[in-house]
């Protein structure tokens, strides 16, 4: 039997969580509370770190989708299979960051608001980047979210914004389409394996939009929706990898017959007309990202038989034909009620009179 200290003990188990080998209830008294870590852990509980991130981490691949048969572009071929079948094993090398946010999460209140800023050196591994994104996951709706959100290590992720843009509450900075490159080398297994779970994601951030009531709040999320979908579909539209947005699409298909006033109807009526106008366009920026795989769509459907890409074109087009023309339509007429319907509101609304009440 394997002896650790009760602060290797608690690392363990915070890892274990991360990883979705544990829940958030588990830890939540951990992150909760300020713990001495050690400068140095004995080997036998590295030995069991590493295990569990190395076995941890192919399981949430797995859970997050990598299990599914799906199909994938690369070179112009469709590779088909279960995830580990179209790819070869991707080394999973975690670099001394992952420790030292591990260690971090440890040592602050993590519900608090004013935490010790997390420093870290180098570049993250993609397994880095998997182990950043499941810390966001673990948290994501929690009161540690903020407290992660505004470190550095989690905001220079694109990983990190693409699945959880909320958390981050700002436009992310510098972020453009060569900050997605590193998660697009090695046939980009790792947004391959992600794409049922970041379907979900979006969908379900677009339906919390029902529930903002702060027009400054609404404001954000749709700035950084925006911001980060434009270098996304940048990035993979560069490589040759549009089959990578189709989550996209998956996210949206089952919230196009919803009415388009659903994701400001919660929108606070005390809030001056302008500002709710302001966030009723912002909150159409995931629909209006539809509009660029729209044209997309149009594009493959102009592919030849005899052009070079007509194989690609085709394996897009019956991808995302339960989508369809009908669905773009649906989300382009969404956008643009949500931008004019408050728009026009404020445009009727009379102006007071001297002895009108205010």
């Amino acid at each position: 039997m394997i002896r650790v200290s009760p602060t290797e003990h608690a690392l363990l188990t915070l890892a274990r969580a991360i990883v979705g080998m544990g829940q958030y209830a588990s830890v939540e008294d951990l992150l909760r509370a300020i713990h001495t870590v050690p400068r140095r852990f004995s080997p036998p509980a590295l030995q069991v770190l590493r295990d569990t991130l190395a076995k941890g981490s192919v399981l949430a691949l797995a859970r997050a989708g990598g299990w599914r048969w799906e199909h994938s572009l690369r070179d112009g071929q469709t590779r088909s299979g279960r995830l580990w079948e179209r790819h070869a094993p991707p080394a999973l090398h975690f670099s001394p960051i992952t420790l030292h946010v591990l260690r971090w999460m440890l040592e602050q209140p993590m519900t608090k608001l004013a935490v010790t800023s997390l420093q870290v050196d180098g570049t993250p591994t993609p397994a880095d980047e998997l182990f950043l994104y499941l810390c966001c996951r673990l948290v994501a709706g929690t009161h540690c979210a903020r407290a992660l959100g505004v470190q550095q290590v989690f905001r220079r992720s694109a990983l990190c914004w693409l699945g959880f843009p909320e958390q981050f509450g700002t436009k992310p900075p510098e972020l453009d389409a060569a900050a997605f490159a590193p998660l697009l080398a090695d046939g980009a297994w790792l947004l391959e394996a992600l794409r049922q779970e970041l379907a979900q994601r979006w969908r379900a951030l677009e339906e919390s939009k029902r529930g903002i009531s702060s027009p400054a709040e609404a404001l954000a999320l749709g700035t950084a929706q925006e911001a980060v979908l434009s270098a996304f579909l940048d990035a993979v539209d560069a490589a040759g990898r549009r089959d990578l947005a189709g989550f996209l699409l998956d996210a949206a298909r089952p919230l196009m017959e919803q009415p388009a006033s659903r994701w400001v109807e919660g929108l606070s009526s005390s809030a001056t007309l302008s500002s709710r106008a302001e966030a009723a366009r912002a909150a159409a920026a995931f629909l209006r990202t539809l509009s660029r795989l729209s044209r997309w769509d149009a594009e493959h459907r102009a592919v030849r038989f005899f052009d070079d890409d007509y194989d690609t074109a085709q394996r897009l087009l019956s991808e995302w034909g339960t989508f369809g023309e009908a669905g773009f339509r649906r989300a382009e007429d969404h956008a643009r009620e949500l931008a004019s319907s408050l728009l026009s509101a404020a445009a009727t609304v009379p102006p007071s009179s001297p002895g009108s009440a205010p």
